[in-house]
């Protein structure tokens, strides 16, 4: 639920007016078809318009991410029935979809289970597969129309509270006998992605007007939007208040809603529709905003230093820096050879010097990153984590040996073998020669190119020249975001190595999502292929727990395993810098943990500046 920032103590009157704004794209979004986006085709810029479209029995509060009732009235009763545990779910009875029908347990019952069916006979993976897990959740079931119950086999933070809870729920009435035709068909799964969701009734403010592939997305307003004016309150003591004065429901929960006012938020929209436009590359979308052509600029990357430095020159452009909660990296392909051998996994990792890439390189403009959760979300990561990093707080003489040792511990050998002296190599290797007798060809790193993300891309080529040195062929081919999608995911796994960037959720089931071997299959989070007995008996236990210390201690292990074995090798990240036009659009609040993109730019808050 997103509402306007009112401050408590201060009244201030601003003019305002209705208007369709204009926000900037860097990338052309793969899919606006639910099934697609929530399936294998995933990505942030489908999510910036689709995320706002869709509600869920649970979501997070602005800005201090209490978990609260959505399209539920309360939270949950939570029950044992035989073996099986059963959330009770009383629902809203004042939501309308935009089509003038009204929401109820049909609709969340028929998303649950007929996501599940998909899940079980047809391989639907994704973040489907992460929200409805067969392994915990059994079925939902309707008691009435404003009540549903929601069967598990154990109480699971992850996969119960933050997970087929927080669901998008789809409108059963219209894709209810979509679904049946697609089954009928001979690729069931690739008929749902490619159905057109033009006029797809949506529980959201924002419904889809039209998109001109390679210039703009376009939303409209919702005149009949059944949340707007409603009211969220967050009190200092912790406590929640949620208040819609027009349909008369409310809720309040985590204490008495007494006292002083953290924020208050009142639901737009506030505008009549929002112009996503596409830009070829940054500089184009930077010049955009300076000119006024848009307002504020997408970028799940955030600006670079020179991009703040130049836009804070700018009369009514507000430059503004949040903390992050993702990580950028890079990812081996275990399926080939030789990056399913460890020691060569862990000698590429012992050649970064994170510190000297994020403080010397890069000006200080990222910070360096060890472990699959990032150190913003401090509750959750392992502190220990950076210390199990091959090379860590090793000099770059000490790293090229610890490198060459690792690879001559797993019986790599070299036509002509490296030699370091002090912090060189002096000799360079040539004709790495695996365990196998194989001899290394040419490996590939794709990674952005600078125009997306000038960061990873002269990560990637230190990393060829560091790789090289001591004979490890690699070479660093920076293309397009969506080239890199397309090859890891949809090709399928054609690649060798890949760098892209995550960004997570608070509670840290990724863990287990991004490396499951149950989570291998096309199109879904286990992009490596990583295959760990001993990491799936834990990231079960991980997800099943229900109490929050355990979680955390299974947590903090399963990262060390992660720190070891190197599906993965995690490097920075940097504060989300942002900026928009303060002459053009009013935002509600600017602090937020990874910034105003990570909330999609908050548009039923937003208001248009006159």
């Amino acid at each position: 639920m997103r509402k306007l920032l009112v401050l408590a103590s201060i009244l201030v009157v601003l003019s305002v007016f209705a208007a369709t704004i204009n926000w900037a794209f860097l990338q052309e979004p793969k899919t606006l078809n639910p099934w697609n986006h929530y399936g294998p085709n995933a990505t942030v810029w489908n999510s910036y318009i689709l995320s706002p479209r869709y509600g869920s029995l649970y979501a997070y509060s602005d800005v201090r991410f209490d978990w609260i009732p959505s399209l539920a009235a309360d939270l949950p009763k939570i029950e044992q029935e035989g073996n099986l545990w059963v959330y009770t779910v009383p629902l809203r009875r004042d939501v309308v979809w935009s089509d003038g029908t009204q929401f109820t347990a049909d609709d969340v019952v028929w998303t649950m289970n007929i996501v599940l069916k998909l899940i079980k006979e047809y391989g639907l993976g994704g973040n489907w597969a992460s929200m409805i897990d067969p392994d915990y959740f059994v079925k939902a079931e309707k008691v009435d129309d404003f009540t549903v119950k929601v069967y598990f086999t154990k109480p699971s933070l992850a996969k119960a509270n933050f997970g087929a809870l927080m669901m998008p729920i789809l409108q059963k009435k219209f894709w209810e006998p979509k679904v049946e035709e697609a089954l009928k068909t001979g690729a069931p799964l690739q008929t749902l992605y490619n159905y057109d969701i033009e006029d797809e009734p949506i529980i959201g403010a924002f419904a889809f007007k039209r998109w001109e592939k390679g210039a703009f997305v376009e939303v409209a307003t919702r005149p009949d939007y059944f949340d707007k004016g409603s009211v969220l309150t967050l009190y200092k003591n912790g406590a929640v208040e949620i208040k819609n004065p027009k349909t008369g429901h409310s809720w309040s929960g985590y204490g008495e809603p007494t006292g002083e006012k953290e924020l208050e938020l009142v639901t737009g929209p506030y505008v009549d529709g929002i112009i996503y436009r596409m830009y070829l590359n940054r500089a184009a979308a930077i010049t955009a905003l300076i000119n006024g052509d848009v307002s504020f600029v997408f970028n799940p990357l955030g600006l670079v230093r020179g991009e703040a430095d130049q836009l804070a020159r700018v009369q009514n452009v507000k430059v503004i820096s949040n903390t992050t909660n993702g990580f950028r990296y890079f990812a081996f392909n275990l399926r080939r050879y030789p990056m399913s051998i460890k020691e060569f996994r862990k000698a590429i990792a012992a050649l970064i010097d994170r510190e000297f890439l994020c403080n010397r390189v890069l000006g200080g403009q990222a910070f360096p990153q060890y472990g699959v959760v990032p150190v913003g979300n401090a509750f959750w990561a392992n502190p220990k984590v950076a210390e199990l990093s091959p090379g860590y707080g090793k000099s770059m003489g000490e790293r090229y040996q610890l490198a060459i040792d690792l690879l001559k511990q797993a019986g790599f050998k070299w036509v002509v073998e490296p030699k370091v002296q002090g912090n060189a190599v002096v000799r360079q290797g040539r004709g790495l020669i695996a365990p196998n007798g194989q001899r290394i060809e040419q490996i590939e790193m794709l990674a952005p190119g600078t125009g997306y993300d000038p960061m990873r891309a002269t990560m990637a080529l230190y990393i060829e020249r560091w790789a090289n040195e001591i004979g490890i062929p690699i070479k660093a081919n920076l293309v397009d975001f969506n080239y890199i999608v397309q090859r890891v995911w949809d090709e399928p796994f054609n690649f060798d190595i890949y760098m892209l960037g995550w960004s997570l959720g608070y509670y840290p089931d990724h863990i287990a999502d991004f490396f499951h071997s149950k989570r291998a299959g096309v199109g879904d989070f286990n992009t490596p292929g990583y295959n760990n007995p001993e990491f799936d008996k834990l990231a079960d236990e991980f997800l099943a727990a229900a109490d929050i210390e355990t979680a955390r201690k299974l947590a903090f292990k399963l990262q060390e395993i992660l720190a070891d074995d190197l599906p993965y090798v995690v490097l920075f990240d940097s504060p989300i810098i942002e900026a928009y036009r303060t002459d053009q659009i009013i935002f509600p609040y600017e602090k937020t943990l990874s910034g105003l993109q990570y909330v999609s730019g908050v548009p039923t808050l937003v208001k248009a500046a006159q």
